[in-house]
């Protein structure tokens, strides 16, 4: 083959490149910054259990009480910005909030007669549970189309946990138990473990659906080892800027 032909082909090969690329299916475009809005479901029932105790009437009166935190609806919002192609820093947030029944045991000492305690069974509703979470996530997006991906995340915990516990007062003189509800709070430590879809109907807006697992568990005054978080699961809308 001769120089004049090689130049000739390299010349074609050149002037076509750009239609052929053009040709190509194209990338998606992958803005940085994203936000995702949900609501979803805490799924997680669990038990929080108290007992007291002091002296009464030259003896000991004793109080236990019970109450469960059922799952219930979780809101959900979250955002970021990617710091690499695949790879994003984001800060989450959610709210969780239940009402529950309790129930209350006293074993109350009798102020006449002595080892002759009365039990009283009282119950006891509308008591406040209320979770505040939020999360610091590294986020690992993973393309499947044009239009769908995939994301993991996970990172530390800190939810703020507040909590009605029922107790009982004694009135002097009687073997009677008085409800008395006091609202305690602190703060949890943990970690999340999330997996989420996302399909965009335009650039820059479309569906997403979420779990996630939060952990953490905080001592309260009155109750040790309350258990916070748990599995989440829901859908919303996915914003990218």
């Amino acid at each position: 083959m001769t120089k004049t032909s090689i130049a000739v082909l390299l010349t074609a090969a050149a002037l076509s490149a750009p239609a052929i690329a053009s040709a190509q299916p194209q990338a998606p475009v992958s803005l940085p910054a994203f936000v995702n809005v949900g609501i979803g479901a805490q799924t997680q029932s669990r038990d929080i259990q108290t007992s007291t105790s002091f002296p009464l009437y030259g003896e000991t009166a004793r109080i236990a009480a019970g109450q469960r935190v059922g799952g219930g609806p979780v809101l959900d919002i979250n955002g970021g910005y990617r710091v690499m192609k695949n790879l994003g820093v984001a800060i989450g947030f959610t709210t969780f909030s239940r009402s529950g029944s309790g129930s209350i045991v006293a074993s109350i000492p009798n102020p006449v007669v002595f080892n002759r305690p009365a039990t009283v069974n009282v119950e006891q509703s509308g008591l406040k549970h209320s979770e505040a979470g939020t999360h610091i996530m590294a986020v690992w997006f993973v393309p499947v189309t044009e239009e769908l991906s995939v994301s993991f995340s996970g990172g530390p915990s800190f939810t703020r946990v507040k909590q009605d516990i029922a107790s009982a007062t004694v009135p002097a003189g009687t073997q009677t138990a008085n409800v008395s509800i006091d609202s305690q709070s602190a703060t949890a430590k943990g970690v999340n473990i999330g997996f989420a879809g996302h399909y965009m109907f335009r650039p820059h807006y479309g569906g997403t659906a979420f779990m996630r697992y939060v952990s953490g568990s905080v001592d309260l005054p009155a109750a040790s080892d309350v258990k916070v978080g748990g599995f989440q699961i829901g859908i919303g809308a996915a914003l990218r800027f």
